[in-house]
């Protein structure tokens, strides 16, 4: 969903806009502030996400356990299909191909969740990584100002 373009453009926006509003002390408070609120957000969100984490995998879990069940079931129903007709156990089968399409259904949705979130910590990493290297560059950059006004 959030391609690392786009990251780019929200944060690009995000300076625009707060330039005008930027706080005392210039470039370098403003990103700090950036990086403060960054870190307020990852930690705000990061026990829903865990949490979310958790029930996806408790709900794959008793979906795999359900889809054992109505294999079974099918199974069981399967034995009785040549003995002969028995319309009252018509309706249980369609019930159950019912139910199964029904849980076929709520795991692709658990799945694409699952896989938003691994998209969204991620993202996360990445950005993670890109705030780090920001960092050392500015750094490395203060320290060649440094010399080089200490060698002339």
């Amino acid at each position: 969903f959030w391609s690392q373009r786009r990251v780019g453009d929200f944060f690009g926006k995000m300076s625009a806009e707060t330039a005008a509003v930027a706080p005392p002390g210039g470039v370098e408070a403003e990103n700090k502030a950036k990086a403060a609120f960054s870190a307020g957000a990852v930690k705000l969100l990061e026990p829903v996400v865990g949490e979310m984490d958790a029930r996806t995998a408790k709900i794959l879990a008793s979906q795999e356990v359900l889809t054992k069940q109505l294999e079974a079931f099918s199974a069981a129903l399967g034995q009785f299909e040549g003995v002969g007709t028995a319309p009252h156990l018509l309706q249980y089968s369609e019930k159950l191909n019912a139910s199964r399409r029904k849980l076929h259904k709520v795991d692709m949705c658990v799945q694409n969740t699952r896989e938003r979130m691994e998209n969204i910590q991620r993202m996360h990493t990445q950005l993670l990584a890109f705030e780090k290297s920001q960092k050392e560059r500015r750094m490395a950059a203060d320290e060649g100002k440094g010399k080089g006004s200490a060698q002339a």
